[in-house]
């Protein structure tokens, strides 16, 4: 009895892989818009700048509370408001505010969400690390740095107080087996359970983490953030670096790209832009962009030793970016800052500039 009864949970598990992998068939690679993108989460295109397809903010809403995976600037804070009431998300049913690091485009506006949200829920809380908390109280440099880039557009930070934080560690456990890995909560959707946990994906920032959920023994959503790179495509698989300065460290940012390759997510949410949808095309974007980035640094180098002058290099490297876009570089200032900073900060990892 024992052994037909795991042979049927077996064929079970066999059966739902099947019809995901079939869904995922017919499914759009990427999710760009707005909307509900699996049963509990929705994706919002923030509209950060003023423009589309620039930052992609996720919300997970349970049975009898919600969860907040990135905010954006402070400038963003009453985008996000109308759209949680467009989508009939009650901010009363925040239990966490989470991260994916401190970078003032994807956490700047924090501050002033929480705030707002403590007001209808006293009981909320920053879910993240140590690291992240210090450097949301410690933004000023960081900001300042952003302003030389972003110019006004990166809104406004202010310190949060201590006791909005629950500060965790975030997992190094990248157990194959989904319900192997670490949680730190469940949540009910339609008689379900969903666990919720958060790994530790450094290398774009020390701090860098990434939020999933588990169902049925599946990772049904992970929120990449900028662990794998960017994509500013809206229907290829094709990827941009993230070794913005000061602190990427490619040596982490690789050893992630490898943990994360143990994974089977069915959907992946980036913070530049949008979601993959698919076991199989989440796992090619990863093995995409790992084979991206080490051309990416071999091209550097090798500019570099041609020429070692930042313009020289980033002129190297503009020609390999464009056909990995099909948002208008020319058009859009904010993508040459973009350039500059991904090339400028390989360059101090490679030891060929200071900050």
């Amino acid at each position: 009895m024992e052994m037909l009864e795991g042979g049927l949970i077996i064929l079970n598990k066999i059966i739902i892989i099947l019809f995901l992998l079939f869904f995922c068939m017919v499914e759009n690679i990427i999710t760009i818009e707005t909307g509900k993108i699996n049963d509990y989460i929705y994706h919002i295109d923030a509209r950060a700048y003023g423009a589309p397809r620039m930052l992609s903010i996720f919300v997970a809403q349970f049975n009898d509370s919600s969860v907040l995976i990135d905010c954006g600037t402070s400038l963003d804070t009453k985008k996000l408001l109308r759209f949680f009431k467009k989508l009939n998300i009650d901010l009363s049913s925040f239990k966490y505010l989470t991260t994916t690091h401190h970078h003032f485009d994807h956490s700047g506006g924090l501050w002033q969400l929480y705030d707002m949200i403590k007001e209808y829920n006293p009981d909320v809380k920053i879910i993240t690390n140590n690291k992240t908390k210090e450097l949301l109280n410690d933004y000023e440099e960081h900001l300042a740095r952003g302003k030389r880039t972003y110019g006004n557009l990166t809104g406004i930070m202010k310190p949060i107080e201590e006791g909005a934080f629950k500060v965790i560690k975030a997992s190094e456990n990248f157990a194959t087996e989904p319900n192997k890995l670490n949680f730190l909560d469940s949540f009910s959707i339609n008689n379900s359970d969903v666990k919720f946990g958060i790994l530790s994906t450094p290398g774009h920032t020390p701090d860098h983490q990434s939020p999933i959920f588990v169902k049925d023994d599946l990772i049904e959503f992970i929120h990449l953030g900028e662990s794998v790179g960017t994509i500013y495509h809206s229907s290829e698989l094709v990827t941009m670096p993230t070794s913005m300065p000061t602190y990427y460290n490619h040596k982490e940012y690789m050893k992630t790209l490898e943990n994360l390759k143990n994974l089977s997510p069915i959907k992946a949410g980036f913070g530049h832009f949008g979601v993959v949808n698919g076991i199989n095309n989440v796992r090619e974007i990863l093995l995409e962009h790992e084979t991206f980035m080490k051309k990416f640094r071999e091209l550097i180098i090798k500019s570099y030793s041609e020429k070692p002058e930042t313009r020289h290099v980033l002129e190297q490297i503009m020609p390999v970016l464009l056909p990995r876009t099909d948002l208008s570089f020319e058009e859009n200032s904010i993508f040459n800052g973009i350039a500059l900073a991904i090339v400028y900060g390989m360059m101090m990892d490679l030891g060929y500039r200071k900050d």
